[in-house]
């Protein structure tokens, strides 16, 4: 039988010549490989390393983790790393500590024990710091916006106290832009026009994507502690008490105690939230665990964020969750029917928006209300529904201003669920507060003494661990380069010396696989954007 013809070629074997067209296609790829990553990394992204803790906890230096023995919160806690070690991730030091607060509970161990494997005390990790990716050159393209996570040679003198050589790359947070002026006032960010009085500046509210960043644990009741005997004999005391009425059962162990019960079909009661009951964790100050060795002066927050969800059983009262700021009191208040933002005034409720309305049944309600930077903001089920405008809510900068110089002391904040006639859950309930930017440091800039006033292409940084942070308030050197045509005054970061921003954390501070092993792959969960 006739085959029918074939197109196949009969493979030859490969000649010298196709072996070296090989060999010279593959290394010109390499070739070119390498020619795009340098193109990309010198002109797109670069990486970059955190060597300090002064963004913390936002973005990590070097550091240590740890989590309480009674909570199981899980924290870090600031090192400062031997110069010779700011830009390893790999090589796996350790440090003795003496003295580690949790910020959850308040449990201080004054030296470090084996009841959780991640605080013993020999050989105890130092995580070196986060790595970051920051798009390059993105400013030639559009202007730095406030609240960006920046990076800029920095115009500061040497940390040997050199002149300043502008190579030492910082990243801070951008909070002054160029033809303003910078004032920081009780913990927050005042605006104004150069040459304006104090009194006509304007507070700047932080967006979500920036806040979300800054918010720092006041109590999270999902770490419950066991009650562990602390070393000044006390034992942890449930900081949420009933504080009038009866009907909540807030049980009495971390078994019962993570979600609040409320059974009263005829009255109303009150919990709040007592500051006092722990005061290891000193709630309602910028106190951090993290700066464990800074010597503070603590400074009362009234900017508060509080979390939980709702889920109604029966019944048909109302439940209000209430932020107050010493002086004014604002709160959520949820119906069977809708939610709404009010507050409560002598003469009664002040309505602020619209009513919502809320899904019908006993599905669980997620509730967000904080006061922040004097706006109080309502959120149901991750949509915002209601806030006060500066109109209803600003702050009185006279009477800040009066404080400030007289040193006098704030009003202490306050955080309270009260529900009535009805059968409800309180779950995942946690209380946050905002950064508390320091301004009564001496010599200190961007204050109501020496408010900064910036020139046409001028910034002003700062850092979000604002305590430790050696930032724009700090700097004393001016910058001189007559051959640039350059001359910008201290505390300022002139627009050419702007890098970029930062957007990636690709290597979160170094994680070992196994104990005692090098810090060799990043810990992937904490692959974060940078807000």
């Amino acid at each position: 039988m006739t085959q029918p013809p074939s197109n196949t070629v009969a493979a030859r074997p490969k000649s010298r010549q196709d072996n070296q067209t090989s060999v010279k296609e593959t290394l010109e790829s390499i070739l070119v490989a390498f020619i795009l990553a340098f193109i990309f990394r010198a002109f797109v992204v670069e990486a970059f390393v955190i060597p300090t803790g002064s963004m913390a906890p936002t973005l990590l230096g070097a550091n240590m983790r740890f989590h309480c023995n009674d909570c199981g919160y899980r924290f870090t806690v600031n090192y400062s790393a031997p110069p010779s070690k700011d830009n390893d991730i790999i090589i796996r030091d350790t440090a003795n500590v003496s003295s580690v607060t949790c910020p959850n509970c308040g449990y201080t161990f004054p030296s470090l024990d084996t009841a959780h494997p991640d605080n013993a005390k020999e050989n105890h990790p130092v995580h070196y710091g986060d790595r970051i990716l920051v798009l390059k050159y993105l400013y030639l393209l559009e202007h730095p916006q406030r609240w960006d996570v920046v990076v800029f040679k920095s115009p500061d003198e040497e940390p040997n106290g050199a002149p300043p050589t502008y190579t030492q790359n910082y990243i801070k947070r951008l909070i002054g832009t160029p033809r303003e002026a910078i004032m920081i006032l009780d913990g927050d960010i005042y605006v104004g026009k150069p040459g304006d009085p104090p009194t006509s500046f304007q507070i700047q509210t932080k967006p979500r994507y920036a806040q979300q960043a800054m918010w720092r644990v006041v109590n999270d009741n999902d770490f419950y502690p066991f009650g562990v005997q602390r070393p000044d004999g006390k034992i942890w005391r449930q900081p949420w008490t009933v504080s009038g009425g009866s009907g909540w059962n807030l049980g009495k162990e971390a078994s019962d105690g993570r979600v609040f019960h409320f059974s009263n079909a005829s009255d109303q009661s009150t919990i709040a939230f007592d500051k006092d009951a722990n005061p290891d964790a000193k709630s309602y100050t910028d106190w951090m665990a993290y700066d464990m060795d800074y010597p503070w002066r603590y400074n009362v927050i009234h900017d508060l964020k509080l979390n939980f969800f709702y889920q109604r059983q029966s019944g048909d009262g109302e439940t209000r969750a209430i932020l107050g700021d010493g002086t004014r009191k604002f709160a959520a208040v949820l119906s069977p029917q809708r939610a709404q933002l009010v507050e409560m005034t002598a003469a009664g409720d002040r309505p602020i928006g619209s009513a919502v309305a809320l899904k019908p049944g006993n599905e669980p309600v997620r509730v967000e209300l904080t006061n922040v930077d004097y706006r109080v903001n309502l959120r149901i089920n991750d949509t915002d529904i209601a806030h006060t405008d500066a109109k209803e809510y600003h702050p009185d900068i006279p009477a800040l201003l009066y404080a400030f110089h007289n040193n006098v002391s704030h009003a202490w904040p306050s955080a309270e669920i009260s529900a009535g006639k009805q059968t409800c859950a309180i779950s995942h309930l946690s209380l946050w507060r905002d950064v508390y930017y320091i301004n009564n440091q001496r010599g200190l800039t961007a204050t109501p003494d020496a408010i900064t006033e910036l020139g046409d292409d001028e910034y002003f940084v700062m850092g979000d661990n604002s305590p430790v942070s050696k930032d724009a308030r700090f700097w004393k050197t001016p910058i001189d380069l007559p051959a640039d045509r350059l001359h910008v005054e201290s505390g300022r970061v002139p627009g050419r010396f702007m890098l970029g921003r930062a957007f990636f954390v690709y290597w979160p501070a170094g994680f070992a696989p196994l104990p005692y092993m090098p810090s060799i792959a990043p810990n992937f969960g904490e692959m974060r954007f940078i807000r």
